[in-house]
């Protein structure tokens, strides 16, 4: 099974257990296809590498992560908003999750690659190492920035949800992943507390 570390955070165990089971693919919307444009734009600007993933291995399975920009011993998640003076708090903290979760997956490889989809718009293959030491920071619109500190137990949350989908497949078991569901969908930032430091705010 490959793993998207991305659909984990933003997809419920049930929605992630009924796309294994039909063997479907989320297409990309519109606002994905936008944001992907603003990021482009913010690495253009800073001179930085986009793009960049990351795999871990699950036993037989593959998580994959990707990280938006690398620039020397620094590593960000970009995210668009619409309106920086009127957005929603869930929005802010799935980010946090999101990034908490990538932060800590990269203390766990020591490469990142280009992806394949990437070579085929006509990136050329390009492999970083991962510093011992380094960054990670959330880049939350034009105004925000925040470092983001790794944490075990939000990498742990994400991977029990990837194993317990994977073994509610065969039996098709959608009451666990709900139950999963109940428990944690829109929680997990009240749960986990993950750590972050608003760093000085500045227009890109």
């Amino acid at each position: 099974m490959k793993i998207s570390a991305s659909e984990l955070v933003k997809r419920s165990a049930s929605q992630l257990l009924y796309k294994e089971i039909k063997r479907i693919e989320w297409q990309a919307t519109p606002r994905q296809y936008e944001g992907n444009k603003y990021a482009e734009e913010i690495v253009e600007k800073e001179e930085a590498s986009s793009e960049k993933r990351g795999i871990i291995k699950l036993g037989e399975d593959l998580l994959f992560f990707c990280i938006d920009l690398v620039k020397d011993d620094l590593f960000v998640e970009i995210k668009m908003i619409e309106n920086e003076d009127n957005y929603e708090n869930w929005y802010l903290y799935s980010s946090i999750m999101q990034s908490t979760f990538y932060a800590s997956l990269l203390q766990q490889v020591k490469t990142l690659d280009t992806p394949k989809f990437r070579r085929k718009e006509g990136y050329k293959q390009e492999i970083i190492e991962v510093p011992v030491k380094h960054r990670f920071e959330l880049w939350f619109g034009k105004k925000q920035k925040y470092e983001i500190i790794p944490n075990k137990e939000v990498l742990n949350h994400y991977l029990n949800k990837a194993k317990l989908v994977k073994s509610c497949i065969e039996t098709a078991d959608f009451d666990k992943c709900r139950e999963f569901d109940a428990k944690y969908k829109f929680k997990e930032f009240g749960i986990y507390k993950p750590k972050y430091k608003h760093l000085k705010s500045l227009e890109y």
